[in-house]
């Protein structure tokens, strides 16, 4: 076992908070480009984001690069829910500010 650093996030068990997207809202099933369902899990890994726990399941979601160096970047579900909603969150202020 690997000892887990302390954690930026307020609550160590995050409740996964479906965005309207996630979800069908007539069959109240997950559509096809839910969170969960469009990565493929490690069940071991540290993630490399917020949370930076180690022992949990990870996901790739891309190639890092800094200072001149390159490594594969893994997060966890729950920092990768939170990079999504930052995302979605600014890609809906982009299109507000296009729309004007």
């Amino acid at each position: 076992m690997y000892p887990l650093r302390p954690s930026p996030l307020p609550d160590l068990d995050v409740v996964f908070r479906p965005t309207r997207r996630d979800i069908d809202p007539t069959t109240g099933k997950p559509t096809a480009h839910a969170l969960w369902d469009c990565h493929e899990w490690q069940p071991y890994g540290e993630c490399w984001l917020w949370c930076g726990r180690q022992n949990v399941e990870v996901t790739w979601i891309g190639p890092v690069r800094s200072s001149g160096m390159h490594a594969s970047l893994y997060a966890c579900r729950a920092c990768l829910y939170e990079l999504d909603q930052r995302v979605l969150e600014a890609n809906i202020r982009w299109d507000a500010r296009t729309a004007r």
